[in-house]
């Protein structure tokens, strides 16, 4: 497998989950600055609440299935992405800072295929 960046499975979902936290974050802001007050803060209750706690928990969600999967197209365990998840950004950083399991494996098994060709067609 030699993908990287946004093309390695996940990491489109990571992208899309920060995209829809950041436009909830700031998505009150907004709301309470156009009111007509200017308030830089809102409290929201009802439908509004819940409709918001529902974007975070499924960003969140979205978040976590796609750190699981760009930790395993790497090659790494789902337990280890269990824990990395749990370091937030120190442990995002760790995460894109590990070697590709799979390109270090295909390394060390290349030379050793070609020198079974080499002994194969010496024979």
């Amino acid at each position: 497998m030699n993908k990287k960046g946004l093309s390695r499975p996940g990491a489109m979902l990571m992208a899309a989950a920060a995209v829809l936290l950041t436009l909830a974050a700031i998505g009150p802001i907004v709301m309470a600055a156009s009111t007509p007050s200017h308030e830089w803060s809102m409290i929201l209750t009802g439908p509004s609440a819940l409709a918001m706690s529902a974007a975070g928990l499924f960003s969140l969600l979205l978040y976590a299935v796609g750190y699981l999967k760009y930790c395993s197209s790497k090659g790494y365990s789902t337990w280890l992405a269990l824990w990395l998840l749990l370091g937030n950004m120190p442990g995002f950083v760790v995460l894109l800072l590990l070697p590709d399991l799979h390109e270090i494996k295909g390394e060390v098994s290349s030379p050793n295929k070609a020198m079974h060709k080499e002994v194969v067609t010496s024979k």
